[in-house]
C-alpha cells in the first residue's frame, strides 16, 4: 500500500506548531524576551485611579511615595486587575527632575509595558510639575516594575512593585 504526503499532514503540521511553540518558550528562557504589552485606552473612563509622589529622602536616596510626606525607596506596592482602566497621577515633589514608567525589570532601559508612561530621561518631570496617564494593562503578572528611568534614580532606590490581577475588582486600596 502506497501512503501520501497527504495521510501525513496532520502530523507534520502537529510536528512543525511542536518545534516553533519548543523554540518559542527556549528563545524566551535564554533571551528573557517577554510578549508586547501595549494597549492604547485613552478614550476609556478610568476604573481605577493612583496618585504617586516622587522626589527625594534622607541618605541621598529617591523614592515613591503616596503622600507628599511619605516617600519611601522602594516605594509603595501598587496593583490593579486586567479588567481595569488605570489611570496614575505622578507629582514631583523633589528638588530635581524624575519621570515614571512601568516596565518588566527595576532598571532603568528595561521595557516599558502598557504605554505608561510620564515624562522621561530626556524629558522628565521638573519639581512641582506633575503628569498622568491612562493605560489599559492586559497582562497578568506579578514581576512588573514600576521606576523613575532618569538618570540614576532607579539605582538610588526609585522603583517600586507592580502587580497586575486576572481577578476582577480592586486588587489593593
Amino acid at each position: 500500500m502506497k501512503n501520501t504526503l497527504k495521510e501525513y499532514l496532520p502530523l507534520i503540521l502537529i510536528g512543525i506548531f511542536a518545534i516553533a511553540f519548543f523554540l518559542g518558550a527556549i528563545s524566551m528562557l535564554i533571551f528573557n524576551l517577554q510578549p508586547v504589552l501595549v494597549t492604547s485606552s485613552k478614550s476609556k473612563t478610568p476604573t481605577s485611579t493612583i496618585i504617586l509622589y516622587e522626589g527625594e529622602i534622607s541618605n541621598g536616596k529617591f523614592a515613591f511615595g503616596t503622600a507628599p510626606n511619605n516617600l519611601t525607596s522602594p516605594g509603595p506596592t501598587i496593583g490593579f486587575s486586567t479588567s481595569d482602566t488605570v489611570n496614575i497621577t505622578v507629582i514631583n515633589v523633589g528638588k530635581l527632575p524624575h519621570a515614571f514608567a512601568i516596565t518588566t525589570m527595576p532598571v532603568a532601559g528595561a521595557t516599558v509595558l502598557f504605554d505608561a508612561v510620564i515624562g522621561s530621561a530626556a524629558k522628565p518631570l521638573q519639581p512641582g510639575q506633575e503628569g498622568s496617564v491612562v493605560f489599559a494593562p492586559n497582562n497578568a503578572a506579578f514581576d512588573y516594575w514600576y521606576i523613575s528611568p532618569v538618570g540614576n534614580d532607579t539605582e538610588d532606590g526609585m522603583y517600586g512593585a507592580v502587580i497586575v490581577s486576572s481577578v476582577t475588582g480592586p486588587a489593593f486600596p
